[in-house]
């Protein structure tokens, strides 16, 4: 969307992009916003919440540093049996709430200010047309969602891909996804192990982690928390999924990029 709108295939130009950081993003999302920072005319502002989600997450906290789980790991009983997934707040709290209190920033709105009633913002977002169904109003009156790869310029995934290729051929773009999230699918858990290595082998000890007597994750479901979908520590599920994938391939796997 950054990359259209400077190059004026969207009806304007924004007045700046936000990128909220969690903390724990791969190394080649960072290097992505780098380069960005250079094609575009208008600011991308980088903000967080004040916290890292990896160390929050290793540290058995909440956003506000209370002993708490965000994540939405994976659950499974002291027997083995599956035992659900956690509700998951990290979204909110290390991205969605970032962003907004920099709107309001940026507006000139002070903390728990009230806003004044003619206060108005469209608010771009980059889904595409293979999933319309991630389209939501804004919570907020005084934002309102907009939707340009779907209203201006349809566009799918592979069609943003495709156009990304075309014009910056050479180029390749880092998946955006926090390090350690579960909904990782199999076949993004075996791109962060060989693209990002050191990172792999500290969200394996951050797993592992997750089972320690002393975590707060056991304390608080009196259940097992897993980061990886089999609900089994992540380096023996990650072993599995390469040896499927070498044998018979994966099917119905996300091809998206959440960053596109």
């Amino acid at each position: 969307m950054c990359l259209m709108a400077e190059k004026g295939l969207l009806p304007e130009r924004p007045d700046y992009a936000v990128f909220a950081d969690t903390g724990w993003e791969p190394d080649s999302v960072y290097r992505t916003l780098d380069w960005l920072e250079t094609q575009v005319s208008f600011p991308i502002l980088r903000v967080s919440n004040g916290r890292s989600l990896r160390e929050d997450v290793r540290n058995g906290v909440n956003a506000q540093g209370q002993p708490w789980m965000t994540l939405p790991v994976f659950l499974a009983s002291r027997e083995g049996g599956e035992a659900g997934i956690n509700w998951r707040q990290c979204t909110k709290n290390y991205k969605i709430d970032p962003i907004r209190k920099t709107i309001q920033r940026e507006l000139g709105v002070k903390p728990r200010q009230i806003l004044a009633a003619d206060t108005s913002v469209e608010m771009w977002l980059g889904i595409t047309t293979d999933e319309i169904m991630r389209m939501k109003p804004s919570r907020n009156w005084w934002i309102a969602h907009r939707f340009p790869l779907i209203e201006d310029a349809p566009m799918s995934r592979r069609d943003c891909e495709g156009w990304f290729a075309q014009n910056y051929p050479g180029r390749q773009l880092g998946r955006s996804a926090c390090v350690g999230c579960p909904f990782r699918s199999s076949s993004s858990w075996l791109e962060i192990m060989e693209s990002e290595p050191e990172m792999f082998s500290e969200a394996v000890e951050i797993d592992e982690s997750l089972r320690a007597s002393d975590h707060n994750a056991g304390r608080m479901f009196r259940k097992r928390a897993f980061l990886h979908h089999r609900r089994i520590p992540l380096a023996q599920a990650v072993a599995l999924d390469a040896d499927e994938y070498e044998h018979n391939g994966f099917i119905n796997e996300c091809e998206g990029h959440c960053g596109l």
